[in-house]
């Protein structure tokens, strides 16, 4: 439930989204960098339910929008297989907009899993949202489509099929919903002397990740070995769970979510890999 009686304003919408993802971190206070992993031009394949915007180009509202134009073989995951794929095609998900969401959290998997996180090396930040309404709403699945690449050099896609006419359909479903608070801050604090790589009030990036995700993201770098807690806040969003570390659900105020990792001396790894 919507923390104060507050309830999700959905309004059908679709977004003509562009994600320009940048080849190199951009300079953001001294824990390291914002902006994006490498990689190309991203569609919204989720659904999302959208708070206060966030993106440079969004227009609301509009329908599903389908990929069109001829899709593309010969990928690893199957050569004889036909797909639509991110950076070439354009699609959208439905997407809706809101004053307020309710919604659970997770980490990247480097920060929530065993990945050794170093000093100096890249330390990929990532969270994302799900909507815990049960929202219905209709998206693409996107697949990695060279699987033996890493996640940043591979292409992505979603299935086309032939349609007997000599064209091609993707298939639209319903896929569990993300949200995206747009008034969102975060902070990183090294545990043992309470000072912060990443100060109170930053933005983390907003991003549609390779599979059509949105998420927050940070590229953190710290020079110091110990652990460091992560802290989101949610002004607009009613956290109902994490899938690690903790949250504070704050009826009067907004909600957090934390995270302590433990960063290791030495160099090369660090960075892993986000599993949204």
């Amino acid at each position: 439930m919507a923390r104060g009686g507050r309830s999700i304003l959905a309004i059908a919408c679709s977004l003509t989204l562009v994600v320009f993802m940048a080849s190199t971190a951009t300079a953001k206070g001294p824990g390291g960098g914002g902006g994006h992993e490498p990689g190309g031009t991203n569609n919204l394949s989720v659904p999302t339910v959208m708070i206060g915007g966030g993106f440079t180009a969004v227009t609301c509202p509009g329908p599903l929008v389908y990929p069109t134009g001829t899709p593309l073989a010969g990928y690893e995951i199957d050569p004889a297989a036909y797909w639509f794929v991110q950076g070439v095609h354009a699609w959208q998900a439905e997407c809706t907009t809101a004053t307020s969401a309710s919604a659970t959290a997770e980490w990247g998997d480097n920060l929530a899993g065993d990945a050794k996180l170093k000093v100096g090396m890249p330390i990929r930040v990532e969270l994302g949202l799900f909507d815990d309404t049960g929202l219905q709403m209709q998206g693409f699945n996107v697949a990695k489509l060279e699987p033996s690449k890493l996640d940043r050099e591979s292409a992505y896609g979603t299935a086309a099929t032939a349609d007997g006419q000599g064209g091609w359909f993707a298939t639209a479903q319903i896929l569990p919903a993300r949200v995206f608070d747009a008034a969102a801050t975060f902070s990183v604090k090294n545990v043992a002397t309470g000072t912060y790589a990443v100060p109170l009030g930053s933005n983390p990036t907003a991003e549609i990740n390779a599979t059509g995700k949105v998420v927050y993201g940070y590229n953190l770098r710290v020079s110091v070995a110990g652990e460091y807690e992560i802290t989101f806040v949610l002004p607009s969003v009613d956290i109902t769970g994490v899938d690690a570390g903790t949250y504070v659900s704050d009826p009067l105020g907004p909600d957090t979510v934390t995270l302590v990792i433990n960063v290791i001396a030495g160099g090369g790894g660090g960075g892993g890999g986000p599993k949204h």
